[in-house]
């Protein structure tokens, strides 16, 4: 069996269904910019590994779900910034973090700091809601993510189409996979 397979028989049925049509995506990738917090890697890599042909598509379906949920937290926080997002914020602890991102986002460096979070593995959803808090340029903002998640989904979308053949029929050893998680949780806590 190989990896692909693996990852795919623990996923429930209904992710492994969405993961393989293009609304899907769409759909998990709006949902990953906006409220779930699960990276969509996690989904992504195994999906265009399985179908290198069409990792492609899947990357652009899933940058075009990333800007349609930054959209929709543009929106929420442009329209409803003092009766919801202000609230939710506070009774999350998020405030101070929300008010570091605004002053970011406001002192006319809109475009790099979307970009650099987009980019990096930090949720975005703060950077989102901001962007419409402050009244932040829609074009500059959708801009900088597409350039951001389009680096990171098509630049997968290219790994997977170069290297995905080969991957497809290896497998991985459990301890193998256990070291990697590790190593990714230890990086996280000291980047973070």
């Amino acid at each position: 069996m190989s990896s692909v397979e693996q990852t795919s028989s623990v996923q429930p049925d209904w992710v492994t269904r969405l993961a393989h049509s293009r609304i899907g995506i769409i759909v998990l990738s709006a949902l990953e910019s906006t409220v779930l917090p699960v990276p969509l890697e996690a989904i992504l890599i195994p999906v265009m590994v399985a179908r290198p042909t069409r990792a492609l598509q899947i990357g652009l379906a899933a940058l075009i779900g990333c800007v349609l949920g930054g959209l929709v937290f543009y929106s929420l926080g442009a329209l409803l910034a003092d009766p919801v997002v202000k609230p939710a914020l506070e009774w999350f602890g998020a405030t101070q973090d929300f008010i570091d991102i605004t002053d970011r986002l406001q002192d006319g460096s809109l475009f790099l700091a979307v970009f650099v979070i987009a980019i990096s593995p930090a949720p975005m959803q703060l950077a989102t809601l901001g962007a419409g808090v402050v009244g932040a340029s829609p074009l500059i903002f959708v801009a900088a993510l597409i350039a951001s998640r389009g680096i990171r989904y098509l630049g997968l979308s290219l790994l997977a189409k170069t290297f995905g053949p080969r991957l497809n029929g290896m497998s991985l050893p459990p301890w193998a996979v256990a070291v990697s998680i590790v190593v990714f949780i230890a990086l996280g806590v000291l980047i973070f």
